[in-house]
This record gives C-alpha cells, sequence and structure tokens, in this order.
C-alpha cells in the first residue's frame, strides 16, 4: 500500500479553502447561497492572481454546493472590475482583492469608481505572493546590493519589467 503524499501545495490551499468557506455564510438560515457564485479577478488571465482565483473557485464551490465561476475583468489598473463588483447588488458576486486595487489606487488615481473603505468587505486573506528580482545571469553581480550599486553607477542604462505603474513590481523596484 503507498502511503498518502500530501504536498506543501495540498495543505495551503485545503487551509486556504478552509478559511474562505468559514468566513462565507454558507450556514445562514436563507439558504445562501441560491445560485452560482461569480468570483471576479480584476486581471488578465494567466497571472498569479487568476491562479489563486481558479484554484480556490474549485474547492470553495465543494464546500458550498454551488458553482462558483471565475471571471477576468481586466483594464484601469483593476479599477473596472473592482468598480462593477462594487456596485453589484447581486450578493453572489466576490472579487479577489489586491494591494493594488485596495491600498495603492486611492493614492494614484485622483478619483475612483469605488471605496475601497466602504464598498467591500474582508472575508479571509487567500495568498502571499511574493516578488523576486532575477537578472540576466551575464550581469556582474551577485546580490541585491551589487545590483544596486550598478545600477547607481549607470543612470539610465538598465531597464526592467513590471506590470505596469503603481503595481507591486514596480514599487518595489
Amino acid at each position: 500500500m503507498t502511503p498518502l503524499a500530501i504536498t506543501r501545495r495540498d495543505l495551503l490551499q485545503a487551509a486556504l479553502v478552509g478559511c474562505a468557506s468559514l468566513s462565507l455564510p454558507s450556514a445562514r438560515a436563507d439558504g445562501w447561497p441560491t445560485r452560482s457564485i461569480r468570483f471576479v479577478v480584476p486581471f488578465a488571465p494567466g497571472g498569479s492572481s487568476e491562479i489563486v482565483a481558479r484554484s480556490t473557485a474549485v474547492e470553495l464551490g465543494k464546500s458550498l454546493g454551488q458553482t462558483v465561476y471565475v471571471e477576468n475583468k481586466p483594464g484601469g489598473a483593476g479599477n473596472i472590475a473592482m468598480a462593477d463588483v462594487a456596485h453589484a447588488d447581486d450578493q453572489h458576486t466576490i472579487i479577489l482583492g489586491h494591494i493594488g486595487t485596495l491600498a495603492v489606487n486611492p493614492f494614484i488615481f485622483d478619483r475612483l469608481p469605488y471605496d475601497p473603505n466602504k464598498d467591500f468587505k474582508p472575508i479571509t486573506l487567500l495568498a502571499k505572493v511574493p516578488s523576486l528580482y532575477v537578472v540576466h545571469p551575464d550581469l556582474p553581480v551577485k546580490n541585491l546590493k551589487d545590483f544596486v550599486a550598478l545600477a547607481r553607477s549607470k543612470p539610465g542604462k538598465l531597464n526592467y519589467g513590471s506590470a505596469g505603474n503603481g503595481s507591486a513590481g514596480h514599487l518595489a523596484f
């Protein structure tokens, strides 16, 4: 008989879904949810936010006994999706909040179509996504301190990539 192999990923996913399902009102007397849950991701498909949302949606659907479907709604640094969900009155729409949409956007946009403090109620922390700095192997640096020194010695000569202005990678860099 083969022993059960549980990976860290399996354990984390189970813990995240458990936290999310405990936080949602699945045992309410009115029988919520009464239909499918729309789980909005305020970014284009393929990023870490979508991966978190899709893996959570499957398990959350099992726990709630309803389909939980993911809808990617990119644009406007997440503001389009946030406004859509902020104004949804169906009680079956949730969004994957993000540091950019909840904490950064209020400081980089003059006006937002939503209020991050009044229009949303937190359910649970689903994930923490680390940032990594990587460089081409030919660059003569061994750590971030070396890289900063090199960048300072060559102003305007090094480039970097990020998801855009105000993104976590942009702010960190």
